[in-house]
C-alpha cells in the first residue's frame, strides 16, 4: 500500500481563510518541498492578522510572508498531483486534514492521537533557526515513527 504524509504550513487570514506558505510530502523514497509566494502584501491584511502573521513569522515557521518560489494558485493541482498515484494521505491536525482534503484525490486520514509534533532538526535552507516548525521535518518525523512501524 503506498502511503504519503504530507504537511501544511501557512497563515490564516480574514474570515478564517487559510494561506499555505509551505508544504512538504514524503512516501518514503520521494520528497517534495515548496515554499509559495503570497497572494498580496503583507500590509494588506488588518492589523491584528498582520501581528499573527508577524508572529508565526518570527516564532512559528520563520518563512518571511514575501518568501517563495511557487505561485500558490498552484496549490490545488501540486495536491492532486502528489496524492493521485498513492493509496492513503496521511497528515497530523485536524484543520490541516480537512484543507488538504478539499484537493486530494485520495483518502486522508488524520494523526490524530499521535504527540504534538516536535521543534527538530531543521530539513531545509528555510529554517535555520533551531525554533522554527518545518513541514520537511514534520514528514519525515511521521512517516519514519508512525507510518513505518504499522
Amino acid at each position: 500500500m503506498n502511503k504519503l504524509v504530507l504537511d501544511v504550513q501557512g497563515f490564516t487570514i480574514e474570515n478564517n481563510k487559510f494561506i499555505p506558505k509551505e508544504l512538504a510530502a514524503y512516501d518514503g523514497t520521494k520528497i517534495c518541498h515548496y515554499i509559495f509566494r503570497p497572494p498580496f502584501d503583507i500590509q494588506h491584511l488588518p492589523p491584528d492578522l498582520c501581528k499573527q502573521a508577524n508572529w508565526l513569522i518570527h516564532n512559528h515557521h520563520c518563512i518571511c510572508w514575501n518568501e517563495g518560489y511557487t505561485p500558490i494558485y498552484k496549490f490545488a493541482d501540486i495536491v492532486k498531483n502528489l496524492t493521485g498515484k498513492v493509496d492513503n494521505v496521511y497528515v497530523k491536525g485536524k484543520e490541516k486534514s480537512e484543507y488538504i482534503r478539499k484537493y486530494s484525490l485520495k483518502p486522508v486520514l488524520e494523526f490524530e492521537d499521535k504527540p504534538a509534533l516536535q521543534k527538530g532538526q531543521p530539513e531545509c535552507f528555510y529554517h535555520l533557526k533551531s525554533q522554527c516548525i518545518c513541514a520537511l521535518s514534520n514528514v519525515f518525523y511521521l512517516y519514519n515513527n508512525f507510518i513505518m512501524i504499522e
